[in-house]
């Protein structure tokens, strides 16, 4: 069975500006790899404080199938490739049912 997601998703705790974009180049990568490139939009910004951090969301609900199966080794993968960069960083994903908001 598939379902719709929103997919969204925050860095924080990033270091300086080319450590963001390092953090852009190696998640563009990793939804290369979950074949979800064409789908997410990512970018860097700074926050009321001065600190940058890393955000995406999917343009428009993707179609999962076996989504309790994927989500938590994308989480992982996800972490892992964060940790890999900038180990200090601290991501959050957070998933939303658009199905289910109507």
């Amino acid at each position: 069975m598939s379902v719709n997601i929103d997919l969204a998703f925050e860095v924080t705790g990033v270091t300086d500006e080319p450590q963001a974009w390092a953090l852009v180049r190696a998640l563009t990568q990793l939804m290369y790899e979950e074949c979800i490139e064409n789908q997410v939009s990512l970018g860097v910004a700074v926050d009321d404080g001065g600190a940058f951090f890393v955000s995406g969301e999917s343009d428009f609900p993707l179609c999962v199938s076996r989504f309790y199966l994927w989500q938590p080794e994308f989480e992982k993968s996800f972490a892992a490739t964060v940790a890999e960069v900038a180990p200090d960083a601290k991501p959050v994903v957070r998933w939303g049912f658009p199905d289910e908001e109507y």
